[in-house]
């Protein structure tokens, strides 16, 4: 963070996660493109609810006590996960309300989603 000025919430919460996600993110457009349309959407819901179990290994990990309430781990850490409750909430709601056509020929969760995570990053970018 001294060398660079970005907090570690955005390279944690936008760049390792932009990493880590681009094998999941080519595994999906290439089951999109053969048609495995399962297949795409059970690899974007499996790996967030996989992911999730991270946060109980880390915490089998941290030997001080729980791991969200150690220091270190603040309103942004907080905000972050609530945002990715808020999209995973909303990928919920349109795997249960289909659409076939929305705007720019997306699903309106799609939408709703792009627009969510702008909001939530630009707002841990420059207001925490």
């Amino acid at each position: 963070m001294a060398a660079t000025g970005i907090s570690e919430s955005i390279v944690g919460g936008l760049f390792m996660a932009a990493a880590t996600s681009l094998p999941e993110l080519i595994t999906c457009v290439a089951a999109v493109r053969r048609g495995a349309l399962t297949l795409a959407v059970s690899d974007i819901v499996g790996g967030n609810f996989f992911d999730v179990l991270f946060v109980a290994a880390a915490d089998l990990c941290f030997l001080q006590g729980s791991l969200l309430h150690g220091t270190g781990v603040g309103m942004r850490e907080s905000f972050l996960t609530s945002l990715t409750l808020l999209l995973n909430i909303t990928l919920l709601i349109g795997l249960i309300y289909r659409q076939k056509h929305g705007p720019g020929n997306i699903g309106f969760e799609s939408v709703l989603m792009l627009v969510i995570y702008a909001a939530g990053f630009l707002t841990v970018a420059l207001a925490m």
